[in-house]
């Protein structure tokens, strides 16, 4: 078992498919590739990560997949892993970065900017919820209360990130809520 903090998530585990251990995943990454047979994931357990070799990936419906890990056989092996989440090491993420589009970027990377409204210091992001419609910056201001910002790019500019800072504009009455 391996335990660090230097992974990137890439999938969840929605469910089992079939008796031989196969895993249908819920895929967050836009590389797919990443599935490819033979290179290595990790998943997050209790007390760390555990690395597996992928045997097959399935394009299935969607955002979702079929996996099969080296050393998961049996639909129980399957079972004990729903809700984990796949990931892999933030190295090798960071060495497929021209894969990403233009202004696409890794959640680790906005985790902990620095928020900005109209100018003046706002707050810092504290994660990221991915919602149906889309992606939200879950960001505390300076007296510690949460806001939700849709990252839209008419409320979020990410011109900053390299200086770790990310500019809002809310509309009116967002953040009266």
């Amino acid at each position: 078992m391996i335990e660090d903090d230097s992974y990137l998530r890439i999938a969840v585990i929605t469910g089992t498919h079939g008796l031989r251990g196969r895993l249908k995943v819920f895929i967050i990454t836009d590389i797919h590739d990443r599935f490819k047979k033979g290179r290595n994931v990790f998943i997050k357990e209790k007390d760390g990560y555990t690395q597996y070799k992928i045997d097959e990936f399935i394009e299935y419906k969607g955002r979702t997949g079929l996996l099969k890990l080296q050393g998961i056989d049996t639909i129980e092996e399957a079972e004990a892993h729903k809700t984990e989440e796949i990931h892999i090491e933030k190295k090798v993420a960071d060495s497929t970065r021209k894969e990403l589009e233009e202004e696409t970027y890794y959640y680790y990377e906005i985790i902990g900017c620095s928020v900005f409204m109209d100018g003046a210091p706002f707050g810092r992001v504290d994660e990221i919820i991915q919602g149906g419609a889309g992606d939200i910056l879950v960001v505390s201001d300076a007296e510690g209360k949460k806001h939700m910002i849709p990252f839209v790019e008419s409320m979020v500019d990410t011109k900053g990130l390299k200086k770790q800072r990310i500019d809002i504009y809310p509309v009116e009455g967002l953040l009266d809520i």
